[in-house]
């Protein structure tokens, strides 16, 4: 089973594509839009948005044209100071030409839309949940708006929608008002932020609230079923909070925070101003959080409120500011909550990432356009670890205090940070910039000399030392470890230099793993053994009662191919197990249970239509990957999950896009598989039509 990249914390996601940003928008020195109010209301059978928005903006000098993206919208009315304004519409932008006048004005656009990404409308009934994801410039999909990220507005919402929803959008609720069946919510803003940080959540939760220290309110949102799992989802967030403002030394800078979690998100996170939406796949229990936990993304998306929301980078080369600085604030947090040797240890992570990506033909260099993700990530975490150790704790606080207070609501470039650090310290700011800024390279000599001090990093890195050394050689050093390091990243390490060595040498190491309780290091034994020895299958059926879903998974698969005479008692043991969010010990154990002889024959016909039934679109892209894959492992040719990679093809979830497409392609290499999808192309509905015909043509073509 594919667990992604979201069940490891360290992978910072949302992973975005940063593109060259084309700068449509009027100059500021022309135009300032100031303040937005606007009103959304939906037409859910078509999916459709029904919007007015007003903004007030500033005419300081004379300009030909006023630009306001707008994609693929139905324009009904564009109104300037209550008349009719000129206009022309290009289904990309709204440019006006005539109607406004030097000074104040107040535009007003009535319009509708079916947003084709941005918005997305998950699930029916009492599981509807309606989102937005605006990354980058993505907003002017729903609302006309403003692809640059330098227009900084105040914007306020009014949405209505059913009275039994949760609504949720940017600010503070001002009022709700209540009209039949339906509700509307009122947000308010008091300061200004970039259109791609707007965002609604539509959807039934229970809402927690806590206080910060210093009085903010900060609202945790879960869906009614998953009210369980309050603690082990939002384990220290009122604590990060108080973090960040202390260590920050500047008070959060807006009146209210949330978090909420959607189903079938496309990233990890979105740090939203006010209110990050997140994946549902990170709401766990308290065997879940044991290998995915939201303690790590959710403080990256809280540190954005300051580095992105409050400063937002002025070019995508500067894209750094924000994601280097989230990934060095949450890492900071973190440090608070698990200690140095978390700290170091993640740092260390980090740099074999930005080791292995800077000896590809990537763009790795930080100050840059498209360079990968590590690196504005990691490497820009790097940077700051750096910038701190050189300068100091205290003249690193101070620097970042100026840089926040000064542009504060606005953008910012990299020397204007750079410029801040130079205010308070003399530092070689064209020596920083080249080694760490502008360099494709990673020093990783710098970075091991500012780690080695660390005793986890140590004992770790002189463990890796021995791992081409013969096993006989090394065996004392390594069992001395295993048993008395008080680090879990240098226990697993021996396990793992184990994974060449018979049993019948390494049985004192496992002897000694089976009875230790260190979930982690009983993990990676399971991730190891390829042969379950005889003598060790007791101790091995113990890793079926571990506390995560991973080493359940990995046990049970292991010991139904190994074992066959124990396949009905370890499907006994593990028949009520549902795992993740993901559904993943359930669907193993459908599969492994039908694929099982003579085992409960009477109910195989249920467990099939159960099977089947979590590929349908009633479930999260992961669940359905997970049960096509397990259709296939049962029969490679299953024509019932035909259906379910069509539909796949026209997903929100890139993932599943990608999954759908690639098996079609591959199916097609056999004429029968060919001829039914040609066949099945005019009885689809139009979108899956449109994606089918345009794969099948491609396919075509190259045959």
């Amino acid at each position: 089973m594919d667990y992604y990249d979201i069940c490891m914390k360290k992978i910072l996601l949302p992973l975005f594509i940063i593109i060259s940003q084309v700068n449509f928008a009027q100059k500021s020195n022309q135009v300032d839009f100031i303040k937005a109010n606007a009103s959304i209301d939906f037409d859910i059978s078509q999916r459709k948005i029904l919007g007015n928005v007003t903004y007030n903006f500033n005419v300081k000098s004379e300009v030909d044209t006023i630009r306001i993206d707008a994609k693929n919208m139905q324009i009904q009315s564009v109104l300037i100071d209550g008349k009719s304004a000129g206009f022309k519409y290009d289904k990309k932008q709204i440019k006006l030409f005539s109607g406004y006048k030097m000074g104040d004005n107040q535009l007003t656009i009535k319009y509708n839309t079916i947003p084709k990404q941005t918005v997305y409308f998950i699930g029916t009934g009492n599981d509807l949940q309606i989102w937005t994801q605006g990354q980058g410039k993505y907003t002017s999909h729903w609302l006309p708006s403003f692809d640059d990220y330098n227009e900084k507005v105040i914007y306020n919402l009014s949405i209505s929608f059913d009275k039994n929803y949760q609504v949720v959008a940017n600010g503070v609720l001002s009022n709700k008002k209540n009209n039949g069946n339906v509700s509307t919510w009122n947000y308010v803003m008091t300061d200004p932020m970039s259109s791609y940080l707007l965002m609604f959540a539509i959807g039934k939760y229970d809402v927690t609230t806590q206080k910060s220290t210093s009085g903010t309110p900060i609202e945790s949102y879960l869906k009614s079923s998953d009210k369980s799992k309050y603690e082990t989802t939002y384990k220290y967030t009122k604590q990060m909070f108080d973090f960040l403002e202390k260590e920050t030394r500047y008070n959060y800078p807006w009146k209210i925070y949330r978090n909420i979690p959607v189903e079938d998100f496309l990233y990890s996170g979105m740090e939203n101003t006010t209110s990050t939406i997140f994946n549902q796949d990170f709401v766990v229990d308290k065997i879940g959080v044991v290998d995915r936990s939201y303690v790590n993304v959710n403080a990256h998306e809280m540190a954005h409120q300051w580095f992105g929301d409050l400063i937002t980078a002025k070019t995508s080369k500067d894209h750094w500011l924000q994601e280097g600085f989230a990934t060095f604030y949450a890492l900071l947090a973190e440090r608070e909550f698990f200690g140095d040797d978390y700290f170091y240890w993640e740092l260390y992570e980090m740099a074999e990432n930005i080791q292995k990506e800077s000896k590809n033909a990537k763009n790795t260099v930080l100050v840059s356009e498209g360079a990968t993700t590590i690196t504005y990530y990691q490497k820009g975490a790097w940077a700051l670890f750096v910038l701190r150790n050189l300068i100091g704790d205290n003249n690193f606080q101070t620097a970042v205090k100026n840089y926040l207070d000064k542009y504060a609501f606005k953008n910012a470039t990299t020397d204007d940070f750079l410029n801040e650090v130079s205010q308070i310290t003399s530092f070689n700011k064209e020596k920083f910039k080249k080694e760490w800024l502008t360099n494709s390279s990673f020093d990783i000599k710098q970075a091991l000399f500012l780690l080695k001090n660390n005793p986890l990093i140590q004992q770790y890195l002189e463990l890796v030392e021995k791992q081409n050394l013969p096993f006989e050689l090394k065996k004392d050093y390594l069992l001395n470890a295993l048993k008395n390091s008080p680090y879990e990243q240098v226990k697993r390490e021996v396990v793992f230099q184990l994974h060449n060595v018979p049993y019948s040498e390494a049985k004192e190491f496992y002897d000694y793993i089976a009875q230790t309780d260190n979930i982690k290091v009983r993990q990676a034994l399971v991730q190891i053994i390829k042969e379950i020895p005889n003598e060790y299958l007791e101790s091995y059926q113990s890793f079926l009662n571990d506390g995560s879903y991973i080493t359940q998974e990995i046990a049970l698969k292991n010991l139904w191919y190994q074992r066959p005479d124990l396949r009905h008692q370890i499907l006994d043991v593990s028949k009520n197990w549902q795992g993740f969010n993901d559904k993943n010990l359930r669907i193993t154990w459908l599969m492994l249970a039908l694929a099982t002889e003579n085992y409960q024959l009477e109910n195989k016909p249920n467990w099939y239509k159960e099977l089947e039934g979590y590929a349908y679109s009633k479930y999260n892209s992961n669940v359905r990957m997970n049960a096509i894959s397990a259709m296939w492992f049962l029969n490679q040719y299953d024509s019932n999950t035909l259906p379910h990679l069509v539909n796949a093809l026209v997903s929100h979830k890139p993932q599943f896009r990608k999954f759908g497409r690639e098996a079609i392609i591959s199916l097609c290499t056999k004429n029968e598989f060919k001829k039914h999808f040609n066949d099945l192309i005019p009885y689809l509905p139009e979108d899956e039509h449109e994606a089918l015909q345009k794969l099948m043509d491609e396919i075509n073509k190259v045959e």
